[in-house]
């Protein structure tokens, strides 16, 4: 007897485990994000580890679920009462990291954070969220007042690659997008690449906002590259 199943019907259990994960992750999980004074709609789905009853009551209501992260240390809460008593207590000033950066008020600091990840992952599609981020590096670009540095987004990066990836994601936080925050985290990027002796290239495949950030980078990497050429070999630069 023939085999009468649809053709692509054996599939191995890799395969299996991509087309289950995308069945779970078809859908954000939350509408909107509360993040200090932002309230943010978020783009795609993040596995916060809620409990039973938090996800059932985000479930029934989907247009109108609510993620409540505190700013400073990015703890979350499914409601707005305790994330109102922490925020007030939450005496954090800056991130819990080693600042690697400093150009005026603006500020990168190294660290390793789960419940980062987990923010980001609001942001970004195609990336697949470990929970286990000890192999991973943070970088937080903040900007800082007379109280305290906000957070403006950030890259992470593997802290051992063997294809010499400099960045496996990044992010810029929606109000703080346009404004050249993630160009100057991609040649950050470079640069600490170039300090470890190695040419450095970005994690792949990019999602759709991350190749046009290196799309334009480069362009005008290019651009600045070729007129300095171009002044330097003109003869009005000779005297």
């Amino acid at each position: 007897m023939g085999d009468d199943s649809p053709a692509g019907a054996h599939i191995t259990e890799e395969e299996y485990d991509i087309q289950h994960h995308k069945q779970i992750t078809a859908k954000r999980n939350f509408d909107r994000v509360t993040f200090g004074r932002w309230q943010i709609k978020t783009w795609y789905f993040s596995p916060y580890p809620l409990t039973e009853s938090e996800t059932d009551e985000h479930a029934a209501s989907p247009a109108k679920s609510m993620l409540w992260v505190c700013d400073r240390c990015f703890k979350y809460m499914a409601e707005g009462l305790s994330w109102e008593a922490h925020v007030k207590k939450c005496g954090i000033k800056h991130p819990p990291g080693r600042k690697v950066y400093q150009r005026g008020a603006h500020i990168i600091w190294e660290l390793y954070c789960q419940n980062l990840s987990l923010f980001g992952k609001l942001f970004i599609d195609i990336k697949t969220l470990f929970f286990d981020c000890d192999n991973f590096l943070f970088y937080i670009l903040t900007d800082a007042d007379s109280q305290r540095d906000h957070v403006l987004g950030f890259f992470s990066k593997e802290k051992v690659s063997y294809d010499d990836y400099n960045l496996a994601c990044i992010v810029v936080l929606p109000p703080y997008q346009k404004k050249g925050y993630g160009m100057l985290m991609i040649e950050f990027s470079y640069e600490l690449s170039r300090r470890s002796g190695k040419v450095g290239t970005p994690e792949r495949p990019l999602s759709d906002l991350g190749l046009r950030s290196y799309l334009t980078f480069w362009i005008s990497t290019l651009i600045r590259f070729f007129r300095c050429a171009f002044l330097a070999a003109s003869p009005m630069s000779v005297r």
